[in-house]
């Protein structure tokens, strides 16, 4: 058992260097890009970037737009193929309640508050791309705008 042993002549068995694991990391390649802005979904949901000014000033259809550009870093898909999965009864696309969560936490972040409280919330409105698009509007519209005095 000496392959930790110091002056063995290579890296540590579980512990490899750091310039080794950055080598393995290859950029996300042209197919990862998506429409969404200059980010990559490659990258993840890290990379997610809200401007709250810009998304209270959405319309609906342009919050579900946004909102697939999130699944799609969530999902680390191309538009395309999040927007291909199956439609709700809305005729938007379906979504699993934790995902909706998880994008209206993510948007609240942006504006610094919970967005709703979800025991008000109807469940079927966090089945849908268009549900969380509805949701996201209507929080916001109650919220005064950002910048008015």
């Amino acid at each position: 058992m000496d392959e930790n042993i110091a002056g063995s002549g290579g890296p540590p068995l579980f512990f490899p260097s750091l310039p080794a694991q950055a080598e393995r990391t290859a950029p996300p390649t042209n197919e990862q890009a998506s429409d969404h802005g200059s980010q990559e979904p490659g990258r993840g949901p890290s990379a997610i970037t809200l401007d709250p000014a810009a998304i209270q000033a959405m319309t609906e259809a342009e919050l579900r737009h946004e909102v697939l550009g999130m699944l799609a870093h969530l999902k680390r898909q191309s538009l395309a193929e999040v927007a291909a999965g199956p439609a709700h009864t809305d005729g938007t696309l379906a979504i699993k309640s934790m995902t909706a969560v998880w994008i209206l936490s993510t948007v609240g972040k942006a504006f610094g508050r919970k967005l709703v409280r979800l025991s008000d919330v109807a469940a079927d409105a966090l089945r849908s791309v268009g549900g969380v698009a509805t949701l996201i509007k209507q929080s916001l519209s109650e919220q005064p705008a950002i910048g008015a005095a």
